[in-house]
């Protein structure tokens, strides 16, 4: 018999995306699923939508929280009582391609503990759809881990919803999701990437996800700040016992996710330019960062670079005004680089 699939899905207050999220669950090409839907006390009719469901297909469990509980401790419901063979996290407001779970499946083996894909993006603001992804990666399809290719956290992502895991790996490891309220998904994805015997990736994108949503928990975001400095200095104390380039390559993963959260913290008002100077000069270690053989966060470090030698107002000039034109005018964006682009030939 076909191994079973345990899909785990946190619902809350999603009732405009919730019937694209299941349906694309229910159709999928492979069958052998069990579909765990932790009602988190949602306060809109996304309950009734599960009821709905749960009447139409057998395979819909609907598991209620006693209380909100927030992402992360609502999938570790889900989690534990799983009966798949591997387990997918799955967020309410995105959906599967129809043959996702079949195409996974394909890459599992014994000492496979995990499988991670790319996803398109629909940006809810500018309608605009992206592949986010890699290509040209040495080792994609290839069973790889941190300790023998460093450079696969490139692109390992703390998204919990992009990678599907062998259930007797999260139990054997006891991996489950803090009780953080946003960014829960990054101690999990250290935790895991370090625990992993053999991790595939694969290059076909199997998620659509729903950026930039009115009302989502990234949309609402506060204190986040202070969880990835948590997590940045949890991760630094676990890198000292780490062989060199294992250290080099999940630092600069965490440095990478310290640096992007804040700058995106720092545009929506929440984080002053002088503390997130101060975070940086606090919780990074210049020299690691500035290595890009093992871990490539280039970009990263650029910005690390501008934010500690920048004046705040010539920082609020380059950044703001420039991320500001990149979101709301992208044409504009396209334009700059295409010309930029034919200047640098020239040179």
């Amino acid at each position: 018999m076909n191994p079973l699939i345990s899909v785990v899905i946190p619902v809350y207050n999603v009732e405009n995306y919730l019937r694209q999220c299941l349906d694309s669950v229910i159709n999928q090409t492979y069958k052998n699923l069990e579909i765990i839907c932790v009602n988190d006390c949602t306060a809109d009719s996304s309950d009734k939508i599960l009821e709905e469901y749960a009447r139409r297909d057998s395979r819909i469990i609907i598991k209620k929280n006693p209380k909100n509980l927030g992402l992360g401790l609502s999938r570790n419901e889900g989690i534990k009582i799983a009966k798949g063979k591997y387990i997918h996290c799955l967020d309410s407001d995105d959906w599967m391609a129809l043959n996702a779970y079949e195409t996974l499946l394909e890459y599992f083996q014994d000492d496979v503990d995990a499988v991670r894909f790319p996803y398109i993006s629909h940006d809810e603001i500018t309608h605009k759809e992206e592949y986010i992804g890699y290509s040209g990666e040495e080792f994609l399809y290839k069973k790889v881990n941190i300790y023998n290719t460093p450079n696969c956290l490139r692109v390992w992502s703390p998204s919990a919803w992009i990678k599907i895991y062998s259930r007797d790996f999260i139990i054997n490891n006891s991996l489950y999701y803090n009780d953080y309220r946003c960014l829960e998904d990054i101690e999990y994805s250290v935790q895991s990437v370090l625990k992993a015997k053999n991790i595939i990736f694969i290059d076909t994108p199997l998620l659509h996800y729903r950026a930039n949503r009115k009302n989502s928990l990234l949309s609402q975001k506060t204190g986040f700040i202070n969880n990835i400095v948590k997590d940045t200095i949890s991760t630094d104390k676990i890198a000292q016992n780490l062989p060199e380039n294992t250290k080099e390559a999940i630092l600069n993963y965490i440095y990478e996710l310290l640096i992007m959260n804040s700058l995106d913290a720092y545009y929506a008002g929440r984080l002053s330019f002088s503390k997130m100077k101060q975070l940086f000069v606090e919780n990074i270690n210049a020299d690691i960062l500035a290595k890009t053989d093992i871990f490539n966060a280039s970009n990263a470090y650029k910005l690390y670079l501008k934010v500690i030698k920048y004046t705040q107002i010539k920082f609020f000039l380059a950044y703001n005004t420039r991320r500001f034109i990149k979101e709301h005018f992208p044409g504009f964006t396209k334009k700059y680089f295409e010309i930029k682009k034919k200047l640098l030939k020239l040179i």
